[in-house]
C-alpha cells in the first residue's frame, strides 16, 4: 500500500479543507496507467460552496425593493392606506430574509415628501435613528431638507439638519448648503442663517467656496450689500479664495442698490484684488454715476476702461453723452460723440436720440433736424423715441404746428405714436389752447387702447368747458369713470361751474361721482 501525497494551493476555500492530506493507492503490477486518476475521481471531495452567496443577497434586496415599490403605487392610489409605509419596508425585507438598507430609507422618505405626508415621516426617521445600524447617505438629508424648504418648512429642515449625526452620518457642507439654499429663497428666512452657521462651526463642518458663493448671491439678490461684502471678507479666514464672478455679482448689484460711493469703493478693491470688471459691469457703473449727475466721474471710468483694456461700447459713451447733456456741459458732450465716431463705434437710434435731445436743450432746433436727416442718410431709421424728443422739444416752445408736422413723418414711416406720444401732443395743443385739436387727438388715443394720466383728461375736462362744451367734458369725464381713472377736484369744480350745464347732465355727474367713489 502507497500514499499518493497531494499538496493544494491556498485559496478561500482554504479551512474547508487540509491543505495537505494523503489517500490510499493500491499499486498493482500491470495495472492500467490511469487507474490512478480514476480513483481520485471517486472518492475526492470539493468544498461546498454555500447556497446562499452574495449574489443571492442582492437579489433578494432587488425582489424586496420592488415588493416596496409596488405596495407604495398601491398605497397612492388609496386616500386612506391601512398600513404605515415603515411597516411595509420592514415586512418586505423580511419576507425576503434580507435587513434593510439605505437604499430603501431612501425611497420611503422621498415617496412620503413627494405625497406630502409630512406628518409620517417622524416615524420613520426615529426607527431609521434608533433601529438601523448602518451608516447613512449624506444625500438621503440634502433631498429632505430640499423638500423641506419646497414645502416652506423651514424648522424642520434646520432640525434634520443639526440631527444628521444622530443617524451616523457625518454632515459636511453638502447639506449644510442645501439648508443654506432653502433659507435663502425667502427674504423672513435670512435671520436663521447667522444660527445656522454659527452652529454649523461648532459642529466642525468646513465651509466651502460653494457656500460662501450661494451665502452672497442671496445678499444680493435682497439688496443687503453690506452683509454681502462682510461675506466676502471673511472667505479668507476659512481657506477660500472669491473668485472674479462673486466680485462681479457684488459690483453689479451695488449699481442696482448702492449709491455711487459705494460702487466706486468697491470696484476699486475688485480692481486691487487683480479682477477686471468687464464691459456690461462698467457700464453699470457708468449709469449709476451719469443718474447721480457725476458726468464727469463717469467720463473717467470711461478711459479707465480704455486703460485696463476693457474697449467701451455704445452704450457706455451713450451713458456719458446723456450725462453731460444733462448737467448742461454741452461742449463736453460733443467732445465724447466726437470721440465714439473717432473710435469706430456706430451710434444706434437711442445715441442719435440723445444728441439730438442735447441740440433741442440748446435751442438748436435747425441742428437737431438735420441730424434726424442724417441719421436716415447712414441707414440708422428713427424710432419713436428719436421723434418724441423732437415732438416734446417743440411743443415746449409752443410750435405745435412743426410738433404735429413731426407726427405725420412719422406715420408716413410706418411709425405709429405710443402713449408718451400721445400724452405730450395733448398736453401741447391744450397749453397752445388749440382744445378742439387736443379732444380729436384724446378720441385717437382712446380708441388705440391708450390711456391718459388723470392731469391729462382733467386738463381736457376743463378746456372743454372753457369753451363752453360741457357735453363734450361731460365724455371724458365718463371715459375716465371708465377707465377707472381718479378725475382731480379741478374736473368736478368745471363741469359744475360750466353756464351752460344742464340739468340732466348734474344728474349724470353726480352719477359718476358716485360711481368714482364706489372704485
Amino acid at each position: 500500500m502507497l500514499y499518493l501525497q497531494i499538496e493544494i494551493p491556498k485559496s478561500k476555500y482554504s479551512n474547508c479543507f487540509r491543505n495537505e492530506f494523503a489517500i490510499p493507492v493500491l499499486m498493482i503490477v500491470g495495472q492500467n496507467e490511469f487507474g490512478c486518476s480514476n480513483f481520485l475521481r471517486r472518492k475526492r471531495k470539493w468544498p461546498q460552496i454555500p447556497y446562499k452567496g452574495r449574489w443571492q443577497q442582492t437579489f433578494n434586496e432587488q425582489q424586496a425593493m420592488e415588493t416596496l415599490k409596488k405596495t407604495a403605487i398601491l398605497d397612492e392610489s388609496d386616500s386612506n392606506p391601512k398600513t404605515h409605509i415603515l411597516s411595509t419596508l420592514i415586512n418586505s425585507f423580511r419576507l425576503y430574509g434580507c435587513d434593510t438598507n439605505p437604499s430603501a430609507y431612501s425611497f420611503v422618505i422621498s415617496n412620503l415628501a413627494q405625497r406630502s405626508l409630512f406628518s409620517q415621516l417622524p416615524t420613520v426617521l426615529d426607527h431609521l435613528e434608533n433601529i438601523e445600524k448602518f451608516e447613512t447617505p449624506e444625500r438621503m438629508f440634502t433631498d429632505l431638507i430640499r423638500s423641506y424648504g419646497e414645502a416652506g418648512m423651514f424648522q424642520d429642515a434646520i432640525d434634520i439638519f443639526f440631527r444628521i449625526p444622530k443617524f451616523r452620518c457625518i454632515p459636511s457642507a453638502s447639506s449644510l448648503n442645501s439648508l443654506l439654499l432653502v433659507l435663502c429663497k425667502k427674504r423672513e428666512s435670512l435671520v436663521l442663517v447667522y444660527d445656522v452657521l454659527m452652529r454649523s462651526l461648532e459642529m466642525k463642518i468646513r465651509l466651502e467656496d460653494s457656500t460662501f458663493h450661494l451665502l452672497v448671491k442671496a445678499l444680493c439678490r435682497y439688496g443687503k450689500m453690506s452683509s454681502a461684502i462682510e461675506i466676502l471678507n471673511l472667505m479668507e479666514d476659512h481657506g477660500c479664495i472669491p473668485d472674479s464672478k462673486m466680485y462681479s455679482m457684488i459690483l453689479s448689484s451695488l449699481c442696482k442698490h448702492a449709491g455711487s460711493v459705494e460702487v466706486l469703493h468697491f470696484l476699486e478693491e475688485m480692481l486691487n484684488a487683480g479682477f477686471t470688471p468687464n464691459g456690461s459691469e462698467y457700464v453699470g457703473v457708468v449709469t449709476i454715476l451719469v443718474k447721480e449727475g457725476r458726468a464727469k466721474d463717469a467720463f473717467d471710468v470711461l478711459n479707465r476702461m480704455k486703460r485696463e483694456g476693457v474697449k467701451p461700447d455704445i452704450v457706455s459713451y451713450t451713458s456719458v453723452l446723456n450725462g453731460f447733456f444733462s448737467v448742461g456741459d454741452f461742449q463736453k458732450g460733443e467732445q465724447v460723440f466726437d470721440e465714439m465716431l473717432v473710435m469706430g463705434l456706430v451710434p444706434d437710434p437711442f445715441t442719435y436720440s440723445v444728441y439730438i435731445n442735447g441740440l433741442c436743450k440748446q435751442n438748436n432746433f435747425e441742428g437737431a433736424l438735420k441730424m434726424l436727416v442724417s441719421m436716415e442718410e447712414v441707414g440708422c431709421r428713427p424710432d419713436v423715441v428719436t421723434y418724441n424728443v423732437l415732438i416734446t422739444a417743440f411743443c415746449k416752445v409752443g410750435d405745435v404746428g412743426k410738433a404735429r408736422e413731426l407726427v405725420g413723418k412719422m406715420h408716413l414711416q410706418g411709425l405709429q405714436g405710443n402713449l408718451h406720444t400721445y400724452r405730450i401732443l395733448i398736453d401741447g395743443l391744450l397749453s397752445a389752447g388749440d382744445v378742439v385739436a387736443a379732444f380729436g387727438v384724446l378720441v385717437e388715443m382712446l380708441n388705440r387702447g391708450f390711456v391718459p394720466r388723470s392731469s391729462t383728461f382733467s386738463s381736457m375736462v376743463c378746456g372743454l368747458c372753457v369753451c363752453c362744451l360741457p357735453h363734450d367734458a361731460l365724455q371724458v369725464l365718463e371715459e375716465m369713470v371708465k377707465r377707472s381713472v381718479a378725475p382731480e377736484a379741478r374736473a368736478w369744480e368745471a363741469l359744475l361751474l360750466s353756464s351752460s350745464f344742464s340739468p340732466s347732465c348734474t344728474e349724470t355727474l353726480l352719477d359718476l361721482e358716485g360711481l368714482t367713489a364706489a372704485n
